[in-house]
């Protein structure tokens, strides 16, 4: 009941909630999960498996740096990539606490547009659709891109993860995203609906087979690129990866000149 007079009044002191939050993440041990329902756990585990040289994540309404995050397990483990989160405090956060990941201020969808962004006092709601949340506070009319042409400049040879979850819009963002699928080892799509999913099948095409399904998260592996980047490990270098170390040189995400 407090929690929820002082998120509808005093929606500024959320700010030092959300610093605080990934301070702390920050200068702590690497906990075993950062993400709703353990999706992260599973991608290290499934990625533990494969050639990852060269690959980078992309995550797509990434948020908060490390709260409900699909990608900072990946980041404290060595990984790089693209954050793509249109609201300002937030990519500010990513600059602060995840400095070596290309942090990107925009949108996603199926167009180059401006579009307006609602921004929620709880802002893992806040979002491009025009859905009504009551708790929505401000509205400010921000570029949207298709995710193909914002990482078009982007080296990198294929994506370890590609997460999406864009409230209400990750049907638009996959139809703008036609290269970056074809490039990507993993899909984790947040799903709401029976519809969603069989919308998610039509987009990522025959390549893709469901992995696991956690939550409100669904979880797909491109089986011809999974086959390719596959590599037999003994035992120990398995669990080493899963431990923290890294086990194939890797090079972050550099634009091209």
């Amino acid at each position: 009941m407090i929690k929820t007079f002082l998120v509808k009044h005093f929606p500024a002191l959320g700010r030092f909630k959300r610093l605080g939050k990934a301070w702390y993440n920050n200068v702590q041990p690497v906990r075993p999960s950062y993400s709703q329902y353990g999706e992260d756990k599973v991608i290290v585990e499934f990625l533990a498996g494969h050639d990852l040289q060269n690959s980078i994540y992309v995550d797509v309404g990434a948020n908060h740096p490390s709260d409900i995050s699909n990608s900072y397990l990946l980041y404290r483990k060595g990984f790089r990539g693209i954050v793509v989160e249109p609201n300002e405090e937030l990519i500010g956060l990513f600059k602060n606490f995840r400095p070596e990941d290309i942090a990107l201020a925009i949108g996603c969808s199926n167009e180059n547009t401006i579009l307006p962004f609602h921004i929620s006092k709880t802002p893992v709601l806040s979002s491009f659709a025009d859905a009504w949340d009551e708790n929505v506070y401000k509205t400010l009319h921000l570029p949207v891109m298709r995710l193909d042409d914002a990482i078009r400049h982007v080296k990198f040879d294929f994506i370890s993860l590609l997460s999406v979850d864009v409230e209400g819009l990750n049907c638009e963002v996959l139809e703008g995203a036609c290269d970056a699928i074809s490039k990507a080892l993993l899909v984790c799509l947040e799903c709401d609906t029976d519809q969603d999913r069989q919308k998610f099948n039509l987009l990522l095409g025959n390549n893709f087979e469901l992995y696991r399904e956690m939550g409100c998260n669904l979880l797909f592996v491109n089986k011809v690129l999974s086959q390719r980047q596959r590599i037999a490990r003994p035992m120990k270098a398995q669990q080493d990866m899963e431990n923290g170390i890294q086990l194939q040189p890797f090079m972050g995400p550099q634009a091209q000149a």
